[in-house]
């Protein structure tokens, strides 16, 4: 097996991982949207800070968060965006050039202060 294979190898292996986790994953039990690929490698999905994009219109991206979170996450809408605020986790759902970007954050920044 060549370097450019084993990559490859390795890569499809960490997207299927990252595809297999469960609606909640160790993000403190927020449910992650299921129809989106992290944005970076190096901040991975259940990381203090980690975002992910997708394709789904960022309306749909929202409704299916509003469907999912625990009904005490707080709500707010901005220039077709919107935020969630769950207790330790925010979620900030944002158009971004035909997509939709989606980032978790802990609520104390990327260093949980």
């Amino acid at each position: 097996m060549n370097r450019t294979s084993k990559r490859f190898s390795i890569v499809s292996a960490v997207i299927v991982a990252i595809a297999a986790l469960p609606a909640a994953a160790a993000n403190n039990g927020v449910p992650i949207y299921p129809n989106a690929v992290n944005k970076n490698a190096e901040l991975p999905v259940g990381s203090p800070m980690f975002q992910l994009e997708t394709a789904d219109a960022a309306a749909t991206v929202d409704a299916w968060y509003g469907a999912h979170l625990p009904k005490s996450c707080a709500h707010q809408t901005a220039q077709g965006g919107a935020k969630y605020a769950c207790g330790n986790v925010n979620i900030m759902i944002t158009p971004n050039h035909g997509k939709t970007l989606i980032t978790h954050m802990a609520s104390g920044g990327m260093f949980g202060h």
